[in-house]
Formats: structure tokens, C-alpha cells, sequence
């Protein structure tokens, strides 16, 4: 091997080293090592908790996530099986993209109760109801009983979240 191949080699091996060093403490590292929460106002600062209740009875999923990204997921496989808890940290993007559709005023006015015309937890079927902590005020969003827009991005954003625990199971 000649003199210039060795060179050409070691400049590739640093650089490369480099590189993955800086992505690894950029990005990587978030992923695997979420930021803790220092304090308990911290931790109060988002707290997001959903629960599935109608046909499933005692069978239906709940989660909690706090604003660190850390959860608890609560579920049934099957009907009367015993309850499973799993509990992990939710990926950096999706916790990014779901405290990024936060906004007060959306949920003031989602938040606000309704009587509604049918409730799919009447006929046989499963609502959804969200209590969201943001900027110390709580915020109960409710498929039946409160005035959500179905198919407004906070409704849709907060979806994804089920989506997430899906694969979890």
C-alpha cells in the first residue's frame, strides 16, 4: 500500500468518526436518554392522560404520558385476560409534534361541554376522553360531552398518540 492510500484511509476513518460522534450526541442520544425533568413545576407543565371507555368495559386502554416523554399504558389483549402495563418513553418527534398543537385557546374551546346528539359509547361503540395539563391549567377534551372538532389537528394530533401504543402491545 502506498504512503497516499494509508493517508487517504486514516482522513476517511476521522472523519467518518467525527461525523458519527456528532450525530450520535445531536440526535441519537435524545432518543435513547429523553431530557429528565428537574423539577415537579417541570414535570406539571404537561401531563397527558386518555382513556377509551363504551363496549369495552373493564377491557379498555388508558395511558398517561408526562411532559418528559416518560408513560404508562394500560391495556387488555383479549376480553378477560389480565391487565397489562407497559411503561417506556415516547419518541422525541412524536412528543415534539403532539406539544406542538397546544394551544390554549383551542383547548378552552374544545374543551367546553356539549350535548351531544349520540355517542358511539351508547350505541355499542368506544369514545375517547383526553385530560390535558398545559401551562397549569387542566383541560378535559371528551368525544361525547365536549365541543370536539373530530377533524381538526388537535383532535387528529392527539389520535396519533393511540397510534403510538398500538405498537407498543
Amino acid at each position: 500500500m502506498k504512503r497516499q492510500d494509508l493517508l487517504s484511509v486514516i482522513i476517511t476513518f476521522v472523519v467518518g468518526f467525527v461525523a458519527g460522534g456528532f450525530l450520535y450526541v445531536v440526535h441519537f442520544a435524545k432518543l435513547i436518554q429523553p431530557d429528565t425533568v428537574q423539577t415537579q413545576e417541570e414535570a406539571m407543565e404537561f401531563t397527558l392522560e386518555s382513556w377509551a371507555y363504551g363496549s369495552c368495559g373493564s377491557a379498555c386502554p388508558s395511558y398517561q404520558v408526562q411532559g418528559n416523554g416518560s408513560y404508562t399504558y394500560r391495556y387488555t389483549k383479549t376480553l378477560g385476560s389480565p391487565e397489562e402495563v407497559k411503561q417506556g418513553t415516547v419518541p422525541f418527534t412524536t412528543m415534539r409534534k403532539i406539544k406542538g398543537l397546544l394551544d390554549t385557546g383551542e383547548l378552552v374551546a374544545q374543551s367546553q361541554p356539549t350535548t351531544p346528539a349520540g355517542c358511539n359509547s351508547r350505541s355499542g361503540g368506544v369514545d375517547i376522553r383526553y385530560k390535558v395539563t398545559f401551562d397549569g391549567a387542566e383541560y378535559t377534551l371528551d368525544s361525547c360531552g365536549t365541543a370536539v372538532d373530530g377533524e381538526g389537528e388537535l383532535w387528529n394530533g392527539l389520535a396519533e398518540m393511540w397510534s403510538y401504543f398500538k405498537t407498543v402491545e
